[in-house]
């Protein structure tokens, strides 16, 4: 009889010691013809991709268990399924965090609940990572409904719309088909509105110029007084004052202009054209005598700010992240309004931390639809490519500030690949179309033999791979991913129906 085995290397050696100590060295030594071959056991197995985890946790592995609230497993090694040997498969959720991570697979292969699964797992489990969730399709609010429900979780929910009633809430949640009717999510709707855990996006009514645009402005004034040296002399010395001032309060050119800062250049300028000479028909003149105006701006949006009560702007949502909050969720469908908040609030987030050389808390930047986010920059214009630009800057630099990013989604050809190849850890289901498994293949350097075996993955079925956050490196694993929807339902189960 002869048995035949397809085997990939995973680039790791087993040695074992005499004294019968163990380690996974990297590397690869060729088999020799004839040499005995050993089956590596569940213990084994299990000890590769949790040994090193589990002790750093503190975590029992015995009393292994799919209850969020207990164990902080993804879900089960799918290997062993088949057996009565249960193999949890845990992940180092600081690294998954910080060096960014991808869910990769075809409409129906549960990228939302394995997205949810690994957010509830992680906010549960850890105290300094917060979590803020671009929700285009508007569907985490029912995923994330036990946790934003939750007392002793903060947590915020930022809509389109104002809005004031239960119903108006229910229907503006996206729901999986079976639970569309269920009127038990209305007690979990309520729970979260008592808590006053609902506000709206709402955009600056008043637009205030950044420093950046300040500087724009003044150089502009430079096209029509190339004749004028005296001119440029003036705009020199404006120019270097903004600069002075920037640098010595450690602010961000990205920044929007104060009140104290527009009296300040207010005074340098009009003593600068006095001392230059300006005419007073010239449009430097007219451009430095009227800078006070901003300031009425200024106010004028504070005090339509105060008016607006449970709007929130970019700037309110930082302010909401750099408190208690651990949990935002920002359900906007409208796709030109979500990609102005995301520019907006990940430039204020990144410019902040760089300034104060922060890292913690972490804040983990979720990005579900993610073509929607960072598409292609070759189809892309608009604010479209600005956003897309964005959130590559974030993938490139946000590490090194605690910030991480998750990107899901089933169209990967239509991704921005410099974005794609940030990712230190992903996440691949089912993915019919060979291009998509070749492009994970080419930019996550997988063999694409194991790729082709995710053809035949169930719904919630994963192929995990990670540089840094497993057990063991770069070694692909075949896992069952715990259901999200069994936490959902224990929480709406115990939920009494809304009279």
């Amino acid at each position: 009889m002869m048995i035949q085995i397809d085997a990939v290397p995973i680039n790791y050696d087993l040695v074992i010691g005499r004294d019968g100590e163990f380690k996974f060295v990297k590397g690869f030594s060729y088999p020799v013809v004839g040499s005995p071959v050993y089956i590596l056991n569940s213990e084994m197995i299990n000890r590769m991709y949790n040994h090193s985890i589990v002790e750093r946790m503190g975590i029992d592995i015995s009393k292994t268990t799919d209850d969020a609230q207990i164990d902080p497993r993804i879900g089960v090694i799918k290997m062993f399924q088949a057996s009565n040997t249960v193999i949890p498969i845990y992940v180092d959720f600081e690294k998954l965090v910080r060096y960014h991570f991808g869910v990769f697979a075809f409409t129906g292969g549960g990228k939302s609940n394995l997205m949810s699964n690994i957010l509830r797992k992680l906010l549960l489990h850890t105290k300094d990572v917060k979590v803020v969730v671009f929700d285009i399709s508007c569907e985490y609010v029912f995923l994330l409904i036990d946790l934003l429900a939750d007392e002793k979780m903060p947590s915020k929910v930022i809509l389109e719309h104002r809005i004031d009633s239960i119903e108006q809430f229910f229907n503006s949640v996206v729901k999986p088909r079976e639970y569309e009717a269920d009127e038990r999510i209305k007690y979990g709707l309520k729970k979260i509105m008592d808590q006053d855990k609902v506000a709206f996006y709402t955009r600056p009514k008043q637009k205030i110029p950044t420093y950046a645009q300040f500087l724009e402005e003044l150089n502009d004034q430079r096209k029509g007084c190339t004749d004028k040296p005296h001119y440029l002399n003036a705009i020199d010395k404006i120019h270097d004052a903004i600069l002075d001032y920037i640098e010595e309060h450690g602010l961000s050119e990205n920044q929007e202009v104060s009140e104290d800062f527009i009296r300040y250049i207010d005074s340098i300028a009009v003593q600068t054209i006095e001392e230059f000479k300006v005419h007073e028909k010239s449009g430097l003149y007219a451009w430095a005598t009227t800078r006070t105006t901003i300031i009425d701006r200024i106010r004028r949006r504070q005090e339509a700010e105060k008016k607006e009560t449970g709007g929130l702007t970019a700037e309110k949502i930082r302010e909401l992240l750099d408190g208690d909050t651990r949990l935002v969720c920002i359900s906007i469908a409208d796709p030109i309004t979500i990609k102005e908040l995301v520019v907006t609030l990940t430039q204020d987030l990144l410019v902040r931390r760089k300034r104060r050389f922060q890292v913690k808390p972490y804040i983990l930047l979720v990005f579900d639809e993610a073509q929607e986010f960072i598409p292609e920059l070759s189809g892309s214009a608009g604010i479209e490519k600005k956003c897309s630009k964005q959130v590559e800057t974030l993938l490139r630099q946000g590490r090194k500030y605690g910030l991480g990013v998750c990107i899901a989604t089933q169209r990967i050809a239509y991704l921005n690949t410099n974005a794609l190849q940030q990712l230190h850890t992903y996440f691949v289901g089912t993915l019919p179309r060979p291009y998509d498994r070749a492009l994970i293949s080419d930019t996550f350097m997988i063999d694409k033999g194991i790729l082709e075996k995710t053809l035949e993955f169930a719904p919630g079925e994963w192929l995990l791979s990670s540089y840094i956050a497993t057990g063991i490196e770069n070694v692909p694993i075949f896992i069952k991913a715990d259901n999200a929807e069994k936490e959902i339902e224990k929480f709406l189960r115990n939920s009494p129906p809304i009279l």
